[in-house]
């Protein structure tokens, strides 16, 4: 379960497990680990959190009503008002802003990955990538942890849209990979579900 606690006691979301709960009264959570009593939660503090189950991704506003610290640290939060909820897909696929390099049968050309999951992706690009059922070839920078991989993947089109903005005219490519080997698909998946830990509402 992933939380988000006051500015003032950290800037960055915290891991913590879900320990109990009173249906309409309350939930019992661990402190997270790292915060050490540094700056302590107070009893009030908003907490925004986020929890995946099966294909949903569900979120909820709620706020300490007691700090517990003996014997272990925990915490109880009120019982949340509304909940919000996403169905995620088969292999969860999130809204990105990725630069990749996609070569075609006409040549290479600079896109941008709109969207991305462990089985496939949405590219956009101002020059057509090819006809549905063509196949290509994308190299994508990915970054994960401050550590770049560059993958070399295969896809095949499966989808062909064209739109216009207030930019002018751009090409959607939607796109299935091939021939993944295990280690790319490991890659990919730690990608989606880094980005979903991030902002759940990323999903697509």
């Amino acid at each position: 379960m992933q939380i988000q606690l006051p500015v003032n006691v950290t800037e960055e979301k915290q891991i913590v497990r879900l320990i109990g709960f009173l249906e309409k009264q309350c939930l019992l959570i661990t402190l997270p680990a790292n915060l050490n009593w540094q700056k302590p939660v107070r009893e009030g503090d908003k907490v925004i959190a986020r929890v995946f189950l099966g294909r949903g991704a569900f979120g909820f506003t709620s706020h300490i009503s007691k700090v517990i610290r003996s014997p272990f640290d925990y915490l109880h939060l009120t019982w949340p008002t509304e909940f919000q909820g996403l169905l995620i897909r088969k292999a969860p696929r999130v809204k990105t802003e990725l630069a990749a390099k996609v070569q075609t049968a006409s040549g290479s050309v600079e896109t941008q990955v709109v969207n991305l999951s462990a089985t496939g992706m949405m590219l956009r690009s101002t020059a057509a990538l090819g006809a549905k059922g063509e196949e290509l070839a994308v190299t994508l920078p990915l970054a994960l942890y401050d550590v770049t991989t560059e993958l070399a993947l295969r896809g095949t089109i499966k989808l062909v849209n064209t739109s216009k903005d207030e930019a002018g005219e751009f090409h959607l490519s939607g796109v299935e990979f091939v021939n993944l080997q295990p280690n790319e698909t490991l890659i990919l998946q730690s990608v989606v579900h880094h980005e979903l830990g991030r902002n759940p509402y990323s999903v697509v």
